[in-house]
């Protein structure tokens, strides 16, 4: 990943992405407690609220000349929370490939 500057704004729509993403988890968090009559553990609810707080973290770092790297990294253990309840799987997913496509920007908007 290069360290040019990207176009103007760019940063702010990662870093708009990732706090999403943090609140479709921890909007998640209600729903995933209920899920299965209750069978899902506090610890499971914990992960996904603290992945959450981690997303948030990251974007607000991305300004960082590591940003984006630690925005790529930070979508593994969100998609770790379909090992919570299967349907974060598919959120997660749908997340990450937001984020691909965000670092696609980033490249044309720096070699523009």
């Amino acid at each position: 990943m290069s360290t040019a500057q990207p176009p103007r704004g760019l940063v702010a729509i990662g870093a708009a992405g990732l706090a999403m993403e943090a609140l479709v988890m921890w909007l998640s968090a209600p729903g995933i407690a209920t899920l299965d009559r209750g069978h899902v553990s506090a610890i499971g609810i914990g992960y996904v609220v603290a992945v959450g707080v981690l997303l948030v973290v990251v974007a607000a770092l991305l300004r960082r000349p590591w940003g984006r790297t630690a925005g790529t990294v930070v979508q593994i253990p969100a998609l770790a929370t379909g090992a919570v309840a299967w349907p974060m799987y598919v959120v997660a997913a749908v997340f990450a490939a937001i984020w691909v496509y965000y670092l696609h920007l980033w490249r044309l908007g720096t070699t523009a």
